[in-house]
């Protein structure tokens, strides 16, 4: 019986989370409320404030989601066989699809606008990062394959996430979708060539 109990919170909190992620995207963070959120789920105010005390708690479960969805993501799309080199030029075309998310928009109100609340801020870089190990595994594996350079690949993986993520903002300049991917490749290039080994 626990366990069922258990299953149905975890159905609840999860039907929370895609009702206020629908909402955001649709309102924005700052427009939409905690009881928005509670009546488009379809959820008591008492199983909403169980799950999630404030707004804060529940767009950084959303993010988090996000995240972990996004690394799963790069794994699939990770040939057998493929290159160090491939793979950077693949994670590339990766991160200028996922720019296409608009949740990410969402987020980007809410660091404007809420990211100096005490923890927010932080808890947004933590999220961020987990996503540098999945690219100095790409590091590594060319440093010791010699396609690339000995180098430090913890410093090579945040120059590669922070040069793909400043890229964003091609889509806030409206660069259409074709020059978009032509400037992630070009990133991607130059970013190689840098490293290479030859």
């Amino acid at each position: 019986m626990a366990r069922k109990t258990a299953e149905e919170a975890e159905r609840t909190r999860q039907q929370i989370l895609q009702g206020a992620k629908e909402l955001f995207i649709r309102r924005g963070y700052n427009a939409t409320s905690m009881e928005d959120i509670r009546m488009h789920a379809g959820v008591s105010k008492g199983s909403i404030y169980y799950h999630f005390k404030s707004k804060q708690q529940l767009l950084l479960a959303i993010f988090a989601q996000r995240t972990i969805e996004w690394i799963d993501g790069w794994r699939q799309r990770v040939k057998p066989g493929m290159t160090p080199v491939e793979k950077l030029y693949a994670l590339a075309d990766y991160w200028h699809d996922d720019y296409g998310d608009p949740f990410l928009k969402v987020v980007d109100e809410f660091v404007t606008s809420h990211g100096g609340e005490p923890g927010a801020f932080e808890k947004m870089l933590e999220l961020v990062q987990m996503q540098y190990p999945v690219i100095q595994e790409i590091m590594d594996e060319g440093i010791a394959s010699g396609e690339f350079r000995r180098d430090n690949p913890s410093d090579l993986a945040y120059i590669y996430a922070s040069l793909m993520g400043g890229l964003g903002v091609a889509y806030y300049e409206n660069v259409p979708p074709d020059r978009r991917r032509e400037i992630y490749r070009k990133a991607a290039e130059l970013f190689v060539r840098g490293i290479s080994a030859k």
